[in-house]
């Protein structure tokens, strides 16, 4: 399973993740490293699945990023 994920760094530190092809996919990872095996438990979890089998590619956006992606990619899933 391959997913694209996006982050946004944190104010209080780390990184804030978001799934947007996952609605509700979000969590958190102290370092890059970290967020990117966080997203990979998250679904993994979600979809009862071994953690190995989630690859995800993670993007950095700017502040607001996370909040302001997710919306537009499920307004764009919503219009289609």
């Amino acid at each position: 399973m391959r997913y694209h994920a996006i982050a946004e760094a944190a104010p209080e530190g780390g990184w804030v993740v978001a799934v947007p092809g996952i609605r509700g996919a979000v969590t958190q990872g102290e370092d890059w490293a970290d967020a990117v095996a966080m997203a990979q438990d998250l679904i993994a979890t979600m979809f009862d699945v071994p953690i190995a089998s989630v690859e995800i590619t993670l993007t950095e956006v700017g502040t607001g990023g996370v909040d302001s992606v997710v919306e537009a990619w499920h307004a764009k899933a919503g219009a289609a």
